[in-house]
């Protein structure tokens, strides 16, 4: 199966932070380089759609799905 890869630059404007935090990503395991400095595009896309979620409903979001990780039952 072919990897669709973005560039470092093509990442943060998906995930709309500044290039050099691509890097912080990357040394906290958020993100993983493939093929020297480009990343797979499903990787970015899924915790683009994280941080998304987390922007538009903060810490109710960050309650949930640590629920959903947790359950009490």
């Amino acid at each position: 199966m072919l990897r669709q890869l973005l560039s470092i630059t093509q990442t943060a404007e998906r995930l709309r932070v500044r290039p050099e935090y691509i890097h912080a990503l990357v040394a906290k395991k958020r993100l993983e380089f493939i093929h020297g400095e480009q990343l797979d595009a499903a990787q970015v896309e899924r915790l683009a759609l994280l941080m998304d979620k987390l922007r538009k409903n903060g810490i109710a979001t960050l309650v949930e799905i640590c629920a959903q990780d947790h359950p009490t039952g």
